[in-house]
């Protein structure tokens, strides 16, 4: 697919902080209401800081790693009606869901990078399954893509993607937050906007955006990619209602359609 894009002026660039500072707020809100997990949905401890969520008595149908937005740790399985509603039809279906605190607002650093490596490692010694999926919400993604974009993951296929925040351009790097969950300065590696497009070729996207999300800059989201990389892999966009995060956005039966039309 082809398109035009434009650079970012003065005026652009403060909305962008100014969207990236709601993600501080708004992203990993923790609703009080409807906590707990469903009858049947069991938590298995996978190492510190690390843990799966699957449907009891089920056997694995794969594994589905999980990677976090900010203000998160992985854990909002348990009180987020959000991420449930995305999450149960895939458990009642066999899928293991497995997530990692990795450092908390990471944006895809390298040390968020190998705690999602030892969990992946970890599930699949204890589920015995090599079939391996990826989803990811808001800033979770870049570390998504960074991984999914390495050669020992190559068989990682599929990612999910809710709220997509799909790279870290010039204009984001200068942020405190993320400068510091980068030590400092943020590498040219940080940004999967600007891997060479072969390195997601033959892979598939499915992205649940908004066109009114007002915390993920256009320059970093969904479109974005599709555009980017669109040429070399299927890159499928789903809008979704409302701001970032949105729970229009977390549609799990769709997602398990998408992952059961995954090769296996």
């Amino acid at each position: 697919m082809t398109a035009t894009t434009r650079s970012l002026g003065v005026g652009s660039v403060m909305v962008i902080l100014l969207a990236v500072w709601a993600l501080v707020s708004g992203c990993g809100a923790k609703p009080s209401a409807d906590a707990g997990l469903s009858a049947g949905i069991v938590t298995d401890e996978l190492g510190p800081n690390m843990r799966a969520y699957r449907q009891e008595n089920l056997k694995p149908a794969g594994i589905l790693v999980w990677f976090h937005g900010m203000d998160s740790d992985g854990t909002e399985f348990d009180h987020d009606p959000r991420q449930r509603h995305f999450a149960e039809p895939l458990m009642r279906n066999g899928w293991v869901i497995v997530s990692a605190n990795a450092g908390g607002n990471s944006f895809g650093n390298d040390a968020a990078l190998r705690e999602y490596r030892a969990l992946i490692g970890a599930a699949r010694t204890r589920y015995g399954t090599t079939r391996l999926q990826f989803a990811s919400e808001s800033m979770g993604t870049v570390a998504a893509l960074r991984l999914m974009a390495e050669p020992a993951y190559r068989n990682v296929n599929g990612l999910i993607g809710i709220s997509p925040l799909t790279g870290i351009p010039p204009t984001l790097r200068g942020v405190d937050f993320i400068e510091a969950a980068w030590g400092g300065t943020v590498p040219d590696r940080a940004d999967p906007l600007t891997f060479y497009p072969q390195r997601f070729a033959g892979k598939r996207f499915r992205f649940y955006y908004s066109t009114t999300d007002t915390v993920v800059p256009s320059g970093a989201g969904a479109r974005a990619f599709a555009i980017r990389f669109g040429k070399v892999a299927d890159v499928e966009l789903v809008e979704c209602r409302g701001d970032h995060a949105d729970p229009t956005c977390y549609q799990g039966d769709d997602a398990l359609a998408f992952v059961g039309g995954a090769s296996r």
